[in-house]
């Protein structure tokens, strides 16, 4: 058996494999490495991948660049994770009728969460044109086909999607839309169209914070986690979220991040931070409108 690991020191994360019995098989490259496979005792073996805190500002218009149906992209997460996942912020900044067709993705999981304005997509199964406004959460289940078909100007939208460099197939001979099928499913998954008011309150693992889960988790099998963070001054930050990667956006609003190793960073509306699972980053100072998009990925296991 072969885990991969993701770690923002490296160094430490050999220490303490070899602490544990574990023995170096490999490291690259020599001169500043990025990953080391180690073996067990047992013969398991352990790829550690350094992945040190990912920053993304939201103000960098060198980042942004124009994709599919002329709408305006900007990467999350530029090394894409070594492929595994893709994370996007989508801009219409005009708004007005988007110039798509029927579609659908060949994915593992693709999540869609509403950060200004609206948009009205039409999905399959659905039966009626959907809808979705600032907060909206959407999973789209791989193939499930669907359409966008307008959007209010300064539409801006979220989508985080695996594997990252995923084919996005036409289907011109599906019309939209179509009939109501409740409990359908597309691939094992079910759509979720996850609203403030289907939403209960919990637990965040930051204090001063709570959160609202989205049942992306239960829907695609804990194969990612989505939830809704918004501050709260009693939150007492005790439901610890384990996890492989961690993309953090700033939905509105500005709050501080502490770091493990670096200073301190100061996050506006539309910053995002990616994070390793053995991050110990803390986030605090939260300004009165603040409210973060928290994804999740289980560890390795």
């Amino acid at each position: 058996m072969t885990l991969r690991i993701d770690v923002a020191d490296l160094a430490t994360a050999i220490e303490v494999h070899r602490a544990e019995g574990w023995r170096p098989v490999s490291i690259r490259p020599a001169d500043d490495p990025a990953e080391a496979v180690l073996e067990s005792p047992t013969g398991d073996r352990v790829t550690l991948n350094r992945t040190p805190l990912v920053l993304n500002r939201a103000d960098d218009e060198r980042s942004w660049h124009i994709g599919r149906a002329g709408m305006r992209y900007r990467d999350l997460i530029p090394d894409r994770w070594d492929g595994r996942y893709i994370a996007s912020h989508i801009a219409v900044p005009n708004g007005g009728s988007v110039a798509d067709d029927v579609h659908f993705h060949h994915v593992d999981f693709q999540l869609l969460a509403v950060r200004r304005g609206w948009v009205d997509v039409e999905y399959e199964g659905w039966g009626e044109r959907l809808r979705m406004e600032v907060g909206d959460v959407v999973l789209q289940p791989p193939g499930i086909r669907h359409q966008v078909i307008e959007t209010s100007a300064g539409f801006e939208i979220i989508e985080v999607g695996s594997p990252a460099d995923h084919l996005t197939e036409f289907d011109p001979d599906t019309t939209l839309p179509d009939a109501n099928a409740p409990g359908r499913t597309w691939n094992g998954q079910p759509f979720v169209f996850s609203t403030d008011a289907n939403r209960t309150s919990e637990a965040w693992d930051q204090p001063g914070f709570s959160a609202a889960d989205t049942g992306i988790g239960a829907a695609t099998g804990g194969a990612v986690d989505v939830r809704q963070v918004r501050v709260d001054p009693e939150g007492v930050g005790d439901l610890p979220h384990p996890h492989s990667l961690r993309l953090i956006v700033v939905m509105e609003g500005s709050v501080s991040l502490q770091c493990a190793h670096s200073a301190d960073l100061l996050l506006g509306s539309g910053d995002a931070v990616t994070l390793p699972a053995d991050s110990a980053e803390r986030f605090y100072d939260p300004s009165d409108d603040c409210w973060l998009l928290d994804v999740t990925t289980p560890p390795p296991g």
